[in-house]
Formats: structure tokens, C-alpha cells, sequence
């Protein structure tokens, strides 16, 4: 892959996260509009992003890709690195698409959407099952007890939590994980062996005693996010449960097959949310029902 495929897979990476925040892509006079303008200079390659937040450049130079951040104005803007990764012409779209998570991450560490940091209030959060009853079998782990579990260890998504039950009257957790279930990937992209322990023995106990909704949660709408990289999938198996890991590992080569990917875009345009009615099948359904095709 050439590095003009390679910027224009990454612009449309995080065109949603760049647009939700006011960005847009700069142009020069001789640019046109409607195209990547994408910009080169001495070898490197680049394209600039502004917005009232700030300044972007994501660029190419020394074999890698960078997330940069703008600071002064004018002819004295000057751009820092925050994440670059390898890139060269042996590159695949997987390997760009895990280049585009990476910078949507900075972005939306960077410039936090307004709505982001209002506490939410008056939202009751479902009491958790309790370790013992789900240690007895008297119970099972349910969805909401995942979600507070997993809050408790990502404290910063507690109100996002909240806000899931605020907007659609109850708890969306496909809505949820779907959307967060980044934050354990990058768990493990960062590699802390103690925060991996700590994680994984929360997901193990969890997966292992809850219901079949709870371990779609876990092995298909968050795992799934691991895209199917053997390194990051490496990394989980001296943590994860045999049990969990073996699921996660066929997941993900089933979603990496070309009937995976139809099934990846089946979910990708869901039916529109009409409460009460019955909530949309998980991945886990949505493969099944494509297996038995």
C-alpha cells in the first residue's frame, strides 16, 4: 500500500471523531476540494486538520505514520508527535485501520467533547450480582454487572455508563461495550503486566459464571476490537482463561474471514433504536445465524 491509500484509509478513520469535534481538512489554493489535500514536502507527506480546538497534522516521514499537535500560529505553528507508528509499503489495510484507532484515541484524549465531562446526575445505577451468589450458582453475572465492574476499573466511563441508561430508559450494553470496549484494547496494547493481571482476572470471573449474553459481551463485542492481531491476541492468552481465550482467538479469525466481514456489516447499520421493542441480536447471533447459511 502507497502512502496516498494509506492517508486517505487514516482521514477516513477518524473523519467522525475529526467532524464531532470541528474539524476540518486545510486546503491550499491549488488544492481542490472533494479530494485528500494531502501535502508533500522533501520526502515527507502530510495533512492538516483545523478546528477552534487546534491544530492536526497526521504525517508521513522515516517509514512512519504520526499524530501530531499544533501549537503557535501562523508560519511559526509548529507540530509534536504524540503517537507514530511503523509504516511501509508492506502494510495492509488492517495494519492502517490500527493506525486510525490509535489516533482516534489521541483525539479523543486531546480535545474532549463538551458533552464528555457533564457529570450525569439522577441516573440509579441496577444493583450488581453479587460474587457470592454468582460463586454459588444461585446467580449468573448479567450485563449490567459486567458494565459496573468494568467502570469501577475505567472510573472515567462511569458516567458514560450513566448516560447509556439516561438516553434509552434502560442499559444498551451492545450500544456500550461497542463503543468503549476500546479502553480494554488499549489495556492491552499498553502491556502493563500488573494491569493486565488485574483486568483479566476481573474478565475471567465475569465470563466464566455469567449468562450467554454476558460472555457475547466479552468475547465478541469488546475481543473483537483485537481486529485479529496476532500480537495483541498473543499477549491475552497468558492472561485469559483457556476457556475465554480459545472463543476469543476463533472469533476473531472468524470476523478476519469474508463471512465475518458480511456479518460485520450487517451490524453495522442496525435497525433504528424503537424502545421497548426487542433490543437488536449481538455478534455472537449474527454469526451463528451466518454459519448456518
Amino acid at each position: 500500500m502507497n502512502i496516498q491509500e494509506a492517508l486517505k484509509l487514516i482521514d477516513k478513520g477518524i473523519a467522525e471523531n475529526l467532524s464531532l469535534r470541528g474539524f476540518e481538512a486545510v486546503y491550499s489554493e491549488e488544492q481542490k476540494k472533494g479530494e485528500l489535500p494531502v501535502n508533500e514536502d522533501e520526502g515527507k507527506f502530510y495533512v492538516d486538520y483545523v478546528s477552534e480546538k487546534g491544530n492536526i497534522r497526521v504525517l508521513y516521514s522515516d517509514e512512519k505514520l504520526c499524530f501530531q499537535i499544533g501549537s503557535g500560529e501562523g508560519e511559526g505553528m509548529t507540530f509534536k508527535s504524540v503517537s507514530a507508528s511503523l509504516f511501509d509499503e508492506n502494510a495492509d489495510e488492517k495494519d492502517v485501520k490500527y493506525i486510525a484507532n490509535e489516533f482516534n484515541d489521541c483525539i479523543e484524549a486531546r480535545f474532549k467533547l463538551k458533552d464528555d465531562s457533564k457529570p450525569v446526575k439522577g441516573v440509579k445505577l441496577p444493583p450488581p450480582v453479587s460474587k457470592a451468589a454468582a460463586k454459588n450458582g444461585n446467580s449468573f453475572y448479567d450485563p449490567n454487572t459486567l458494565a459496573n465492574r468494568y467502570t469501577v476499573f475505567y472510573p472515567e466511563l462511569r458516567d458514560e455508563y450513566k448516560r447509556n441508561i439516561e438516553i434509552y430508559g434502560e442499559f444498551l450494553p451492545d450500544e456500550f461495550f461497542s463503543k468503549y470496549g476500546s479502553y480494554a484494547i488499549n489495556t492491552i496494547r499498553q502491556n502493563d503486566k500488573q494491569q493486565m493481571k488485574k483486568f483479566f482476572n476481573m474478565m475471567n470471573e465475569i465470563y466464566l459464571d455469567g449468562t450467554n449474553e454476558v460472555q457475547s459481551l466479552i468475547a465478541v463485542t469488546i475481543f473483537s476490537q483485537l481486529n485479529n492481531d496476532d500480537e495483541l491476541l498473543a499477549r491475552c492468552v497468558d492472561f485469559m482463561d483457556p476457556e475465554l481465550a480459545a472463543i476469543v482467538i476463533n472469533v476473531n479469525r472468524y470476523l478476519a474471514s469474508g463471512a465475518g466481514k458480511k456479518a460485520i456489516r450487517l451490524l453495522e447499520n442496525p435497525p433504528a433504536y424503537k424502545p421497548p421493542k426487542a433490543k437488536r441480536q449481538g455478534m455472537m447471533q449474527t454469526m451463528m445465524n451466518q454459519q448456518q447459511k
